[in-house]
């Protein structure tokens, strides 16, 4: 699978923007401020349903213009498929090879992707709500029924959050019943996520740096995850029910996967205190990596691998570790400000360069 041709109509600084893609890497250059890492928004956009930028949709809409909208041509199993996205600040609009959707759930799966980009140092430096992010995002992707329980978890959560705010104890149980089957699941699943990231995390990393020793990665929950998903369940109802004082005074709810986070430790030490920077960054790669593998290994396709401003500054082994490994990725995009030599070489000889500064594409 990988991504044709991509049209932009009013989406961020483009007024109009066609352009087509080389079905392997694709390196993008321009100054600051061009529009690299909007194209990689609109890439992400298609196959995410979300910004990795902004919450907010009308901030994609041009300045001064009404609406904006997003084409692209895929091609999948020699066979071409259209999507389309419209927004107008009030009114979304998706389409996907004549079909119409209400939501960009329906999106989920069609065009797999994974990001790279500078913000993932919070995986390591930010609050857990950075790393949750991470965590649904590719559940997101990989499983239809995470996205339902997710949805579910949170109006469940804040209805509920609303009972306690306004004291109405007496109607919590039927909330706590939906709260806890949804939020299982979502424990429990990213739990399991973390554990089938470890293998493909540790082969990564063999192949992209020789520093980091035992990476691992431990999730922290507010409540107990167990293997079974129904003891899982059992305990979580268990302890929101034992919580259920605290709450009230508190006027909201204290555990839950909304409260979770998770740590990435290399040789039994936190990466956030004991980590190198350039630890870090081969790190976060490595984890992109794992990530990327186990889409490839859900969907049998290999996903698109984007790469918003790739790190100049890495030493060239690290760099040379690193051009190795995308050659095992299908179509990648990658943005830097100038064409970088290190990628003209025997590992890129089929790359191609797109100019924004000049429009050579």
């Amino acid at each position: 699978m990988y991504l044709k041709t991509l049209h932009l109509r009013n989406f961020r600084n483009y007024a109009s923007l066609k352009i087509g893609f080389s079905e392997r890497f694709n390196i993008i250059c321009a100054d600051n401020g061009a529009g690299k890492t909007n194209l990689l928004e609109a890439i992400n956009l298609l196959s995410t349903g979300k910004s990795f930028r902004t919450l907010n949709l009308k901030e994609l809409i041009q300045h001064k213009k009404s609406y904006f909208c997003i084409e692209a041509e895929i091609v999948s199993q020699n066979i071409s498929q259209i999507i389309k996205i419209y927004y107008d600040g009030k009114t979304k609009k998706i389409t996907y090879n004549s079909n119409t959707y209400p939501s960009f759930t329906s999106l989920l799966g069609v065009m797999p992707s994974i990001l790279q980009s500078p913000d993932d140092i919070n995986l390591i430096k930010g609050k857990p709500q950075v790393r949750r992010k991470f965590l649904n995002l590719h559940l997101a992707q990989a499983d239809p029924l995470y996205v339902h329980h997710y949805l579910r978890f949170t109006k469940t959560l804040r209805q509920r959050n609303h009972l306690l705010k306004t004291n109405k104890a007496h109607l919590l149980k039927p909330f706590d019943t939906l709260l806890c089957k949804s939020g299982a699941y979502l424990s429990w699943r990213r739990k399991a996520f973390l554990q089938e990231l470890q293998t493909p995390l540790n082969d990564a990393l063999k192949n992209l740096s020789k520093i980091i020793i035992n990476p691992k990665l431990h999730y922290l929950s507010s409540t107990s995850v167990e293997k079974d998903l129904d003891k899982t369940h059992d305990i979580y109802l268990q302890n929101l029910q034992k919580n259920q004082k605290k709450d009230l005074d508190f006027k909201t709810t204290l555990i839950g996967p909304h409260r979770d986070d998770f740590a990435i430790n290399i040789d039994s030490k936190t990466a956030k205190n004991f980590a190198s920077e350039g630890q870090k960054k081969m790190l976060l790669y490595a984890m992109r990596f794992a990530e990327w593998s186990l889409l490839f290994s859900k969907y049998e396709q290999k996903p698109l691998f984007l790469v918003d401003d790739l790190d100049a500054h890495l030493d060239e082994n690290h760099l040379n570790n690193l051009k190795s490994a995308f050659n095992n990725f299908s179509q990648v995009f990658i943005t830097m400000p100038k064409a970088n030599e290190h990628f003209k070489n025997e590992h890129f000889e089929n790359a191609y360069f797109i100019n924004l500064n000049k429009k050579t594409y």
